[in-house]
């Protein structure tokens, strides 16, 4: 009977705990263009629900008071740059340039409502966020720690640059990669996908599925470049999986729209959302 007793004060005492309002957290940042960048704790399964409370409370916090429309979204591979001076053009490059002037495009036009926000890294990222930089807007990152800065442990080192000058203007470093994806898809008012690995994969499928399954309120998407060179693959997964039962097609392809050319994206963008030309 002692030991019940124990036990139900026990209980009591967690739920005291969950009710209870918790202290202010302070989202602080040790990066001149990040609004928070928070600590790096290691791999996603050694954090704790605390550093991902601290994620999602300082990513709302940002969002609620400078940009509360929400971005467009802009995600994309890490691998596919610019090409080289001196190498025959490629489609990725030629890409990357298109990328880069709808960014350009965008943010002289709407970048004050809804500004671009990549992933802050290299490839496609640096593409859209070069452009809103020459465009005099703001240019989002949300990232985490890859490369130097997870080898370092050191959130200034989590937003790419570009030749030596920084293309991010403001934004997040989390310490969990999971909540800055969720961030991403929650913080969209647009999403424009570019070719990309399997992180770009997830971003994707993400997003559909949450708007699939009525778990976020719709929004644009669109897979940009030439859909027989990029896209390909995804189309016939999506029809593999309607083929096996688990879908039904439509559910995915009346959500995305193919945008052959990038340099038409703006125009199209702008119409779907119901801006201004």
């Amino acid at each position: 009977m002692r030991a019940a007793c124990l036990s139900v004060v026990s209980v009591l005492a967690l739920l005291q705990g969950c009710a209870t309002p918790p202290a202010p957290m302070a989202c602080t940042s040790v990066a001149p263009n990040a609004a928070y960048t928070g600590p790096y704790k290691g791999e996603e399964n050694r954090l704790t629900a605390a550093d991902m409370a601290r994620d999602l409370h300082c990513a709302e916090a940002f969002k609620a008071a400078r940009y509360p429309r929400g971005f467009v979204v802009v995600y994309g591979s890490s691998r596919l740059g610019e090409d080289k001076a001196g190498v025959p053009p490629t489609e990725s490059g030629r890409l990357y340039q298109g990328v880069r002037r709808f960014a350009a495009d965008w943010t002289r036009a709407h970048g004050a409502l809804f500004p671009i926000l990549t992933g802050a890294g290299p490839g496609m990222m640096e593409a859209a966020a070069r452009g809103a930089t020459e465009a005099g807007g703001p240019s989002i990152g949300y990232t985490t720690y890859y490369g130097p800065a997870r080898d370092k442990a050191d959130a200034r080192l989590a937003f790419q640059t570009w030749q030596g000058q920084p293309i991010v203007s403001d934004g997040l470093v989390f310490t969990s990669v999971a909540m800055r994806e969720s961030m991403m898809v929650l913080h969209a008012a647009a999403v424009v996908v570019t070719p990309g690995g399997t992180g770009t994969e997830w971003e994707i499928f993400q997003t559909v599925e949450s708007i699939k399954s009525r778990q976020l309120d719709p929004v644009p998407i669109y897979l940009v470049g030439p859909r027989a060179v990029y896209w390909k693959g995804f189309e016939q997964r999506v029809q593999e999986m309607a083929r096996l039962g688990t879908i039904r097609a439509a559910e995915v392809t009346d959500l995305v729209r193919f945008v052959e050319d990038p340099q038409t994206l703006a125009e199209a963008l702008a119409r779907d959302m119901r801006l201004a030309r």
